[in-house]
C-alpha cells in the first residue's frame, strides 16, 4: 500500500471512529434524556472530578463554548435530573463547583463498561511499545485539531477548551470530530 493511500485510510478510520463514538454518546444521551450539550457537560464534569479538579460554572462555559446563561441552563437540567450537584466554596461562597453524582457514574458505568471491555480486548492485541506509539499519534492528532480550531477563531473570540471534552477520537465522545 502506498504511503498516500495509507494516510487516507488512517484519516478515514479516524473520521469513522469519531462518528462511531458520537453515535455511542448520542445513544447514551438519548436513553438518559440528555441533549448533546448536556452530555458534553456531564463528561467534562466527570473528567474534572476524576482528575480531582474543581470545575466551576465559568470553566464549564469556556470548555463548552457556550454563554453563561446557556451553561446555567445545562447545569440546572443536569442537577434537576440528579446527575450533578453544585457545591459552594466555604472560603468564597460566590465560587460554585460542579460535581458528578453517584447515579450518573452508575449509569455511565453500566452503559460504557461493556465498551471499555471491548476496547481493552482490542488493545490487548498490541505490545506496550505499540500502544505508546498509538497514544502519541492520537495525542498529536488531537493537538492538531485544537490548533486548527484556535487558528480559525475570530480575534478575541474564545475557542472551546479541549481537555477531553466529548467528541472526536475517543469512543463515546464528540471531540473536534
Amino acid at each position: 500500500m502506498e504511503d498516500k493511500e495509507l494516510r487516507r485510510e488512517i484519516v478515514d478510520a479516524i473520521r469513522g471512529m469519531s462518528l462511531d463514538g458520537q453515535r455511542v454518546a448520542d445513544a447514551f444521551a438519548h436513553s438518559n434524556g440528555l441533549n448533546a450539550t448536556d452530555m458534553r457537560a456531564l463528561v467534562l464534569i466527570m473528567e474534572a472530578e476524576m482528575r480531582h479538579e474543581a470545575l466551576t460554572a465559568g470553566q464549564l462555559s469556556a470548555r463548552l463554548g457556550t454563554s453563561s446563561g446557556a451553561t446555567t441552563a445545562v447545569i440546572d437540567r443536569l442537577e434537576r435530573i440528579g446527575h450533578i450537584h453544585r457545591n459552594r466554596n466555604h472560603a468564597d461562597r460566590r465560587k460554585v463547583t460542579l460535581h458528578f453524582e453517584p447515579l450518573a457514574m452508575q449509569l455511565a458505568g453500566a452503559y460504557f463498561g461493556p465498551l471499555g471491555a471491548l476496547t481493552n480486548e482490542v488493545m490487548s492485541r498490541y505490545t506496550e511499545t505499540e500502544l505508546r506509539t498509538i497514544l502519541g499519534f492520537m495525542q498529536a492528532i488531537r493537538e492538531s485539531y485544537d490548533r486548527h480550531i484556535r487558528d480559525r477563531q475570530p480575534d478575541g473570540a474564545a475557542a472551546p477548551v479541549n481537555d477531553g471534552a466529548p467528541d472526536g477520537l475517543q469512543p463515546g465522545t464528540g471531540r473536534n470530530g
